[in-house]
């Protein structure tokens, strides 16, 4: 007899309720916002800075952690970590998102680059989160501005429920 992994079985329960949900009201109910986005800035390595971001900028982020600090699973981070997050919520566009941080970021443009410069990593987050199993977004090119100006990457995650 073949085991099914936890997380196979959690996704065979969504299908199926899923199923009952169209066979109930003739087809799945849909959020009203089948795509969910965030956008974030991480600097790692940073961790004798993060005091200093705060009173050079003003700017608090939404998480900071020093590399050896306790974290789930009883893991230690590998390095200091400073994350700012956009606030906006799900019901905001990707583009808004990255409008907001680099309208934040922005203004202190030549301190990050400092800050970045000595960092281990930086990198711009773009999530998604879809109830398609496609998900497709775009950005406008002036919302790509944060990563052009502060020279850092661009990661991507997606989640499909």
């Amino acid at each position: 007899m073949t085991r099914i992994s936890t997380s196979t079985q959690r996704r065979l329960q969504r299908l199926r309720r899923r199923q009952q949900r169209v066979i109930r009201y003739g087809t799945a109910p849909r959020s009203s916002l089948p795509f969910r986005f965030d956008a974030s800035l991480s600097i790692y390595g940073v961790g004798t800075h993060h005091d200093a971001i705060t009173l050079n900028t003003g700017i608090s982020p939404n998480s900071t952690y020093l590399k050896g600090e306790a974290r789930f699973g009883g893991k230690r981070w590998k390095e200091d970590l400073w994350l700012l997050q956009s606030p906006l919520g799900e019901g905001a566009s990707l583009e808004e998102h990255l409008d907001w941080l680099w309208a934040t970021v922005g203004p202190y443009k030549a301190y990050f680059k400092e800050l970045i410069a000595v960092a281990s990593s930086a990198s711009i987050t773009l999530g998604c989160l879809s109830e398609s199993p496609y998900p497709f977004f775009s950005v406008g090119d002036g919302s790509m501005k944060i990563v052009r100006e502060l020279e850092v990457g661009c990661s991507f995650n997606f989640t499909c429920v």
